[in-house]
């Protein structure tokens, strides 16, 4: 059986971009779930964001269902970035005005048994499991900062900082980070942009997941939250809690 969720999405232009370029979707009866944050440093982020969260969305709708093997998922979801990273890069070289336009991405599929989760680029997944206490980042950023780290190269921070090394748009081929994690009742699963992840540790997020009343509740505070810090990017973030399985 499908699992029974409380799920609430938020956006937040925050105190400085003069548009939002986050994009969130939740297809709560499909179990389907994503986040983009199209690249502010280049033109027509919202668009590419809108293009890769519509064209995923569409495909998945029709190639998964409840009764869907989870290989089958997995492949699916695979599929499914690949062809919207081409079509978002398509349009880029149709436009003049869309030049170099790309969009980060996450998504998040709840099969009876696992959570199948995807993304690109430094947009987060967190998974809060309720029996032990634990927040644990599913998602590794796709960055400079961790490709020097994974080569085992000296790393200043400050230049290194939230320059991505995978987006949606960019180049004609893309491989997404893919996975599968178990979940149980009670376990609440945390999407967000870098504008949330940037102003709030992981020991501030477990803490404000422990403190809150709901998904809404939970996404409000945190946007806030990253205001209150700070945050000068779009805030966005998606918050599901496991009711039954």
């Amino acid at each position: 059986m499908p699992p029974v969720i409380d799920v609430y999405g938020a956006t937040d232009i925050g105190h400085i971009r003069k548009t939002n370029e986050d994009v969130f979707k939740i297809v709560e009866n499909d179990l389907l779930f994503s986040i983009a944050d199209g690249m502010g440093g280049h033109k027509a982020g919202d668009i590419a964001a809108k293009e890769a969260t519509n064209q995923i969305f569409n495909l998945l709708s029709k190639t998964i269902k409840a009764e869907t093997s989870l290989d089958q998922v997995i492949y699916h979801i695979d599929l499914a970035i690949k062809e919207a990273n081409f079509r978002v890069y398509n349009l880029s070289r149709s436009n003049q005005n869309f030049l170099g336009m790309g969009t980060t991405l996450c998504f998040l599929y709840l099969h009876p048994t696992y959570a199948v989760f995807a993304h690109i680029g430094d947009s987060r997944i967190y998974h809060y499991q309720k029996s032990s206490l634990n927040l644990i980042q599913l998602t590794k950023d796709h960055s400079l900062i961790n490709k020097l780290k994974d080569q085992n190269k000296a790393v200043s921070t400050k230049p290194c900082k939230n320059i991505i090394t995978k987006a949606i748009g960019t180049h004609a081929k893309i491989e997404p980070s893919i996975d599968k994690t178990l979940f149980e009742i009670d376990d609440i699963f945390l999407m967000c942009t870098d504008g949330l992840t940037d102003y709030i540790s992981n020991s501030d997020l477990k803490k404000i997941i422990e403190a809150s009343a709901s998904p809404k509740n939970l996404c409000d505070e945190l946007i806030n939250r990253a205001k209150n810090n700070g945050s000068s990017d779009n805030i966005t973030a998606i918050a599901i809690k496991i009711i039954e399985k």
